[in-house]
């Protein structure tokens, strides 16, 4: 999306905000420790959705959020695939992979 340049720097402001640098490198150290990204963004009294959102905006943390996922990832799944993301995989492949389907 194309946002006027203080529109962009607002979204920005409020997702560094909301969603800090401390508050980010806690959510990719329990990614790296297993966990799935649901329960780690619950832990931090976060939805996963707000995190991909913050990720969206941010994106360097959203590079740094995609190669944890990719790393962390199970091979015994089918990744790019809907059945990846409905095995729990948020990998960007299966993210993607459903995005395709809707």
């Amino acid at each position: 999306m194309n946002y006027p340049i203080d529109d962009a720097e607002e979204l920005i402001a409020n997702a560094e905000e909301e969603f800090p640098p401390a508050m980010r490198s806690r959510l990719i150290a329990k990614l790296r420790m297993g966990m799935h990204i649901d329960d780690a963004a619950r832990d931090l009294g976060l939805t996963s959705q707000r995190v991909f959102a913050a990720a969206r905006i941010l994106s360097a943390f959203g590079d740094q959020l995609d190669a944890t996922l990719t790393d962390q990832r199970d091979p015994s799944i089918p990744h790019g695939t809907v059945t990846g993301y409905n095995r729990r995989c948020r990998c960007p492949r299966c993210r993607a992979a459903l995005n395709q389907r809707i």
